[in-house]
């Protein structure tokens, strides 16, 4: 397996892509790859523009460098990279694992809060997925009359599961029939078989 390239690599491949001599663009890379992450300060949209990215990037420079063309800066990766290992000894991936187990804190309830937003869409993009990939979802209401009947899979679908699921989370009682189509939706999703039963539960719980 071929080995990813160190900061130290990207930095100064970089900065001489930016006009910087061998010397200068080796200096450079030393700078930031040595640099606390501490040392960093995220760009404003308008930093952002300025030195060729997007208003919404989410690059970091060193705090108390001069703006100009030439200014090097790291990715919101990168700084994480640094931030984990310097701080708990370990890689991003590492450092979330560690969290959800209450080995580590997270740094603030904000943070908390966006990891939780983000595992949240990441389960609702694995089932619209596999909701996409089919054509008609079978039935699995407790109403007998309900069995054998299919609903069809249609552009809004997704929509309308996205949007249950996040009424159902934020503690809205949601009506019979919506429900059962959601369970039936949910239910099509082989790999969140179990999510389908532990949200029967969460339902009838509320009733």
């Amino acid at each position: 397996m071929t080995a990813k390239p160190s900061l130290f690599t990207k930095i100064r491949d970089a900065a001489l892509a930016s006009g910087l001599s061998e010397r200068a663009a080796t200096r450079k890379a030393r700078l930031l790859e040595s640099a606390s992450f501490a040392d960093f300060v995220r760009l404003t949209p308008e930093q952002n523009v300025k030195l060729g990215f997007s208003r919404k990037a989410r690059r970091y420079g060193l705090k108390e460098e001069r703006e100009t063309k030439a200014t090097l800066t790291i990715s919101a990766r990168q700084f994480e990279t640094k931030r984990t290992q310097e701080r708990f000894g370990l890689t991003p991936e590492q450092a979330t694992e560690a969290r959800r187990q209450g080995a580590i804190s997270y740094v603030s309830a904000d943070q908390r809060e966006r990891v939780a937003k983000a595992a949240m869409t990441r389960e609702e993009n694995r089932v619209v997925a596999e909701i996409k990939r089919t054509r008609h979802v079978p039935s699995n209401s407790p109403d007998k009359r309900r069995h054998g009947r299919h609903h069809r899979v249609t552009p809004d679908t997704e929509h309308l599961y996205r949007e249950i699921r996040r009424r159902k989370l934020a503690g809205e009682l949601i009506p019979d029939g919506e429900w059962h189509w959601f369970i039936d939706t949910l239910g099509s999703s082989k790999t969140l078989v179990m999510s389908c039963c532990a949200a029967r539960r969460a339902h009838s719980a509320s009733r």
